[in-house]
């Protein structure tokens, strides 16, 4: 058995559990270096995934459009907000009815649409009773990161055919809708 003095001291080392003031600033230290790593990744990851949510947003309302057409018989639109894509959509129907509705992009992002074919308005995506474009021969977005991360190898496009096939890439180089810089 221990002497008395010797479990008493076992006891005291034991109850002083907890970081002395060294162990406490070199811990703070060592996370305050790994955050300055994380930060920009965290920034990147953070872009692209709202580039990426927008983009799949916009085939998503595009692919709807397409299916009520085909199963409306009649045709149904995507309708850019105001005329203008970075308000939002709506897909709406021959009527003008508004069957679904996104609002604006996030701010600093860019939505550009173009179309082709002549008389094909830029404002909006025209399906028919078969699901291919009516007027339009083709239509382009470009989903733009903000200005100040610009890098159009890091934007994303979406295609649509005159046959009303869509598909989504990233790169918007030589885009029709435009190149985002």
């Amino acid at each position: 058995m221990l002497p008395f003095s010797s479990r008493v001291a076992r006891l005291r080392r034991k109850a002083q559990r907890g970081f002395t003031l060294m162990e406490l600033i070199v811990s703070i230290a060592i996370l305050s270096i790994l955050a300055a790593f994380a930060a920009p990744a965290m920034r990147e990851f953070s872009i692209r995934a709202n580039v990426n949510s927008t983009t799949n947003d916009i085939v998503v309302a595009l692919n709807l459009a397409r299916a009520e057409a085909v199963k409306r018989g009649a045709n149904v639109s995507v309708v850019a907000t105001g005329g203008d894509w970075n308000d939002g959509w709506s897909v709406q129907d021959a009527g003008g009815v508004e069957l679904i509705a996104h609002g604006a992009v996030a701010t600093d992002y860019t939505v550009l649409g173009a179309a082709t074919g002549a008389g094909a308005p830029a404002d909006r995506v025209v399906f028919n009773r078969v699901g291919a474009l009516d007027v339009a021969t083709g239509y382009d977005f470009s989903i733009c990161r903000p200005s100040s991360d610009a890098d159009a190898t890091q934007s994303r496009r979406i295609i649509v055919s005159g046959t009303g096939v869509v598909r989504s890439r990233r790169d918007t180089t030589g885009a029709p809708a435009g190149a985002c810089s």
